[in-house]
């Protein structure tokens, strides 16, 4: 078996309407990973946990061309999600065509009751950049703002967002900055508060133009001790899309870019990426070629990838890491762009060995939808779909 240790053997217990896998790895203390459909039979899962261990959730509902946001929390000692609250305050203002779309959400601590929610989401004809944060008192969402309005421009893949935990905000998406639509043309933006989102600067290009983007790629945007990282799928010439990180300190904002991986491709494959926080490393997960890998940010050429052969393609790789350094990858296995695939995972641990089998491949992602991971206080995982 492919980067395993040696285990004694694994125990998989199903808890029928929680749907918790207990995973006893390696003689290690046993690691569960619990599975929770998100409400209302919603899709596009966001999910963080705050310094309480509350999980905050934001999802999608509604038409592909036009349906809205909510946000919910898991009760953990109820075993279920507090009433919905929808984030958008203009109706059927974000977009849900796929697994790219939707919008994304980060906290910052606000009070210890109550952390402040930021969400931003994208709605085109004409192409307006959307941003709300929940009120001081958690209790519903500020009307949502336009950061950016372009009437001859689109977006095709979702904004992502990010925070110091404090007042710094990060918004990273991917667009034409002319006139030239095509991918190879496109660039990454950033736009950042310094005061919690009461304003924002103007947006700035953060990419080399000779990279372009892949348009219905989703890019990811990730901060961790001063550092901002953002994993988008490049657009060389049109048929070199490869995955490749971006990355710079605050305090400099000069942001360099490497290849994460090539894929040679002379069209858009539609993926998404992710990042992990581990206790002293960022990892970073993407698909190439119908596998999903991770890797540490600095040790790109360290890839891990999960075991066995998929039945279909392997997508939208979704991670989440422990404090003790274990790290859960979970995926869809599907063909076809919008189909969500069967949901499977697999956990590694902090040698980026795996320590469980490929499974269950049990449940159904929904179509135009991904999982979504977090860890909880006791350093198990919450896997949502």
């Amino acid at each position: 078996m492919k980067n395993r240790t040696s285990c004694l053997g694994i125990a998989i217990s199903v808890l029928v309407g929680s749907a918790a896998i207990l995973l006893a790895a390696c003689g290690a203390d046993s690691e569960a990973v619990r599975v929770l459909r998100i409400p209302e039979e919603g899709r596009m899962p966001q999910a963080a946990n705050d310094s309480n261990g509350d999980t905050h959730l934001m999802y999608f509902l509604g038409a592909m061309t036009g349906g809205d946001l909510f946000y919910s929390r898991w009760n953990t000692e109820e075993s279920t999600w507090t009433a919905s609250i929808r984030i958008n305050s203009e109706p059927r203002t974000s977009i849900g065509m796929g697994p790219m779309d939707g919008g994304d959400m980060a906290l910052t601590t606000g009070s210890t009751a109550n952390p402040r929610l930021h969400a931003v989401w994208f709605q085109n004809n004409p192409l307006r950049l959307f941003y709300a944060r929940s009120t001081a008192d958690g209790a519903d969402f500020e009307p949502q703002r336009t950061l950016v309005e372009v009437g001859d421009q689109v977006i095709e893949a979702r904004p992502s967002i990010a925070t110091d935990g404090r007042d710094q905000i990060f918004i990273a998406w991917h667009g034409a900055p002319t006139n030239k639509t095509d991918d190879a043309n496109r660039a990454v933006f950033l736009m950042t508060s310094e005061d919690g989102g009461e304003s924002f600067r103007p947006p700035r290009v953060i990419s080399p133009p000779e990279e372009g983007a892949c348009g219905c790629c989703s890019l990811e945007l990730f901060f961790d001790e001063g550092t901002v990282w953002v994993s988008y799928r490049g657009a060389e010439d049109n048929v070199g899309r490869g995955q490749r990180l971006l990355r710079s300190t605050v305090t400099e904002q000069v942001f360099t870019d490497e290849l994460i991986q090539p894929w040679s491709i002379g069209a858009c494959p539609v993926t998404t990426t992710t990042f992990a926080k581990a206790p002293d490393r960022v990892r970073v997960a993407w698909e190439t070629a119908g596998q999903i890998y991770f890797a540490e940010v600095n040790n790109l050429a360290g890839v891990v990838s999960p075991e066995g052969e998929a039945q279909f393609r392997r997508k939208n790789a979704t991670i989440a890491t422990n404090t003790r350094g274990e790290t859960l990858l979970a995926w869809g296995d599907a063909p076809g762009y919008r189909a969500g695939g069967t949901l499977n995972w697999q956990l590694f641990d902090s040698n980026n060995r795996a320590i469980s089998e490929v499974g269950p491949d049990r449940d159904t992602i929904p179509s135009g939808s991904t999982p979504a991971v977090t860890v909880q206080p006791d350093d198990t995982f919450l896997l949502l779909y």
